[in-house]
């Protein structure tokens, strides 16, 4: 699946470029009491999203980490 216009307006933008509507934060790494990478998840398709704070300007960006195998929300029906 490919990610929605959301994940794909935020693909290696800065970090410094805020989190939209529709992301919703699922985890935070942090390194010496300092925030140094949020997780998201797209509530549209799924994707995974990085958003890396730590490290030289080149590498704080936003990153696709994962997609969705399937968008099914409901189970198969038995």
């Amino acid at each position: 699946m490919d990610n929605c216009t959301v994940c794909t307006s935020l693909q290696g933008r800065p970090a410094g470029v805020a989190r939209v509507d529709g992301m919703t934060l699922i985890g935070i790494g942090e390194c010496e009491g300092v925030t140094a990478i949020e997780h998201y998840r797209c509530e549209c398709c799924g994707t995974v999203m990085v958003r890396q704070l730590w490290g030289c300007s080149s590498e704080q960006v936003w990153t696709t980490l994962a997609q969705p195998a399937c968008t099914r929300l409901t189970p198969p029906s038995a």
